[in-house]
């Protein structure tokens, strides 16, 4: 073999093992994640799909791809689809709390509350920095069915004592939801206003905030204060309009906003 071709090969090797060792790295998953998100934005979900199961490390849900093609199924209901991917993981290893999480997340979609509070806890022994996130989903559950509020608040008050900054903003909005539950509107609205006031203004956060200032339009309804309760139904309509899944959101707002009438109401 020439010397030549001797240099040719290695050059090539070298080549190939660099490209292989660039494919592994953060940079490169966040350049194929944000080649998804512009898919996904395109309406091209499908090749979305395709991006994300053909580059994904499949034996660990830490992966950015493989976590952002679960949370997808997750949030399309396609549960079967997202615990498949969590499930090979664990077959090849994975022994990760965010896995377990996972499987509780998957769970919770599909209503499943007792499931999911298990698995949660779970994740939580596995990993305790979870405790953080899966905190607030326990709690969130407990407030959705009006049972174990006291505990909700314990877990919620932990988790703003983990948090801080911006990632609270979900914390007070849960602490929003919880007080209208035990009819505390006053309390509510300050967690609710709170929860609005520390998430930063971004199309990332729209909903959030959405969600806040909602929150608090039902507190001052809840208080007779009317004047206020629409000018903040107003504010929020302003931020969730046009969101894709906060049709939900609109309509209720609509109606505290006093666009439309509440079903039921008297002509």
């Amino acid at each position: 073999m020439s010397a030549a071709i001797l240099a040719a090969l290695v050059v090539l090797a070298l080549f190939t093992a660099a490209a292989l060792f660039y494919m592994h790295t953060p940079a490169y998953r966040r350049l194929l994640l944000r080649r998804a998100a512009a898919l996904a934005a395109a309406g091209r979900i499908d090749s979305m799909l395709r991006l994300l199961e053909r580059n994904r490390d499949r034996s660990t849900v830490k992966d950015p791809l493989s976590n952002a093609l679960v949370y997808f199924h997750i949030r399309s209901g396609r549960f079967d689809e997202a615990e498949k991917i969590v499930l090979e993981a664990m077959e090849r290893g994975d022994r990760s709390g965010m896995a377990i999480a996972q499987l509780g997340y998957s769970a919770a979609g599909r209503g499943d509350r007792k499931a999911a509070e298990e698995l949660y806890r779970k994740a939580i022994e596995k990993d305790p920095a979870l405790k953080k996130t899966l905190n607030v989903n326990i709690a969130a559950s407990m407030i959705e069915a009006g049972e174990r509020l006291d505990e909700a608040e314990a877990l919620l008050r932990e988790a703003l004592e983990l948090r801080d900054g911006e990632a609270r903003g979900g914390v007070h909005i849960n602490m929003a939801l919880l007080h209208l539950r035990r009819k505390q509107p006053r309390d509510a609205l300050v967690h609710a206003m709170t929860g609005y006031e520390v998430q930063p203004s971004s199309e990332l956060t729209r909903l959030g905030r959405g969600q806040a200032l909602a929150l608090a339009a039902r507190a001052s309804e809840m208080l007779g204060e009317k004047r206020d309760s629409v000018e903040l139904a107003e504010k929020a309509l302003r931020l969730v309009a046009g969101l894709p899944g906060a049709e939900r959101l609109v309509s209720e707002l609509e109606i505290l906003a006093g666009r439309n009438p509440a079903p039921g109401a008297a002509d």
